[in-house]
């Protein structure tokens, strides 16, 4: 919980960044196979989604390796899941999305469906518009956020 409350402050993410907090966060962001991980598993989504809001640091989040996870956490499939997380995954990959170099990325990573089905089944508003920005933002060619 602390690093995702971190990550929601713009100057502590660089001390993260540096420190390779990034990637306990990308640990923790697959799905759980305990109730007591699920709460984890939100927070790591979270930090992460405060992670993609800094331009700089967009592409090294895929690199490390959270694109798995956060498209895993827009599916909901475990049984631990619920729409927050997906808010968050979704809010993540839309901000992902906004660099160029990620969205060829994002596209092929099987996201799209995901994104989709959010879209179509979502039992909140805020779900389906994250999962609606991110499909614009993949789609756009400028980088610029349709909202």
């Amino acid at each position: 919980q602390a690093l995702g409350n971190l990550c929601a402050d713009p100057l502590q993410v660089k001390s993260l960044i540096d420190a390779k907090c990034s990637n306990a966060m990308i640990l923790f962001s697959f799905p759980p196979t305990t109730d007591d991980a699920a709460s984890a598993q939100f927070h790591a989504i979270a930090g992460l989604h405060g992670l993609s809001k800094i331009h700089e640091y967009r592409t090294a989040l895929l690199r490390e390796g959270s694109l798995e996870p956060l498209i895993l956490g827009v599916r909901g499939n475990s049984k631990f899941s619920d729409s927050e997380i997906q808010h968050e995954a979704a809010a993540a990959l839309s901000n992902l999305a906004l660099e160029e170099p990620n969205r060829i990325l994002i596209a092929k990573s099987g996201a799209l469906p995901a994104l989709v089905t959010l879209l179509k089944e979502a039992s909140t508003s805020i779900c389906k518009v994250h999962a609606v920005t991110a499909l614009a933002n993949l789609a756009e060619s400028s980088g610029e956020v349709h909202t």
